[in-house]
């Protein structure tokens, strides 16, 4: 015990060091965002707002309207995550038939597709939405990577796992496939069916390589495209033109502030979701 106090307490402070490392930057930043324009040209970190104003979040809606590229961003999460989850059970229900024929081959080479890059495919991707009239349209975001293969493969993971017993109980009863789905598949898979959704959530927020590419209409733009504007806007020489930091660390917390609220709601289901979905019985 004696020889492991130094240890522990050098691991204590090795743990207080990293949290310092991540909440003091973003501490700054919304200290900055709570200030004045005039306030936050000052240099040196900033940890306190003084004096305390919301001069940044109000210039960056009224004059940025940066509440377009918010709910652009928010649409295009919503209706990609919901039918990336749903083509994600579908295929993963289809796999986890033992009468599917050749569903081995078909795993597999849904597998094989993970050692693709997904920037190799962006400019045939870019030609096929230029053919299809999507460029400028907030369809090609949702439509791009609509399925991936670890979406598919964890939900057949997950729906390997529903005991076959209940599954030909309820056939012999008569269920139909969208029964089975329905009431059995959906509620037994839930933390896969969550874990899918909360990665894909993130990943749809965070786009910026593929809205960079597709889209070029202004009203079209996304909160990534929007926050690398008023960041190359921050540095420009001209008056009219300059947004103050402010501005700017208010746009990333505007930012954050959805990803913040949803993760403690969902790490649980996370974690559950990357453990058990694995775990063979």
């Amino acid at each position: 015990m004696l020889r492991s106090t130094p240890i522990r307490v050098f691991a204590h402070i090795v743990m207080v060091l990293l949290a310092a490392m991540m909440i003091v930057p973003l501490w700054s930043v919304v200290a900055t965002s709570l200030t004045t324009k005039f306030a936050s040209l000052q240099p040196g970190v900033i940890l306190w707002p003084a004096p305390f104003s919301l001069e940044g979040y109000v210039t960056l809606f009224n004059r940025l309207s940066f509440w377009l590229p918010f709910t652009n961003t928010m649409l295009v999460t919503a209706a990609g995550t919901t039918l990336h989850v749903l083509l994600a059970a579908i295929a993963g229900y289809v796999l986890a038939q033992d009468q599917l024929p050749g569903r081995r081959l078909i795993a597999g080479t849904i597998l094989l597709t993970l050692t693709i890059p997904s920037q190799v495919i962006l400019v045939p991707l870019f030609v096929v939405f230029k053919q299809l009239h999507l460029l400028n349209s907030l369809l090609s975001l949702i439509v791009s990577e609509l399925v991936s293969a670890f979406s598919i493969l964890l939900m057949k993971t997950y729906f390997e796992q529903i005991p076959k017993p209940l599954i030909e109980s309820a056939r012999m009863d008569g269920a139909s496939h969208f029964s089975l789905i329905r009431d059995f598949y959906v509620p037994l898979a839930l933390p896969g069916i969550i874990t899918v959704a909360a990665f894909q959530m993130v990943h749809k927020y965070n786009l910026f390589i593929e809205p960079l590419l597709f889209i070029n209409d202004p009203k079209q733009i996304t909160l990534q495209i929007a926050l690398k504007s008023v960041i190359l806007t921050e540095s420009s020489t001209s008056t009219n033109d300059f947004i103050a930091p402010n501005v700017m660390m208010a746009g990333i917390v505007v930012a954050l502030v959805p990803l913040l609220i949803f993760y403690p709601f969902m790490q649980r289901y996370l974690v559950k979701g990357l453990t058990v979905g694995g775990v063979k019985e």
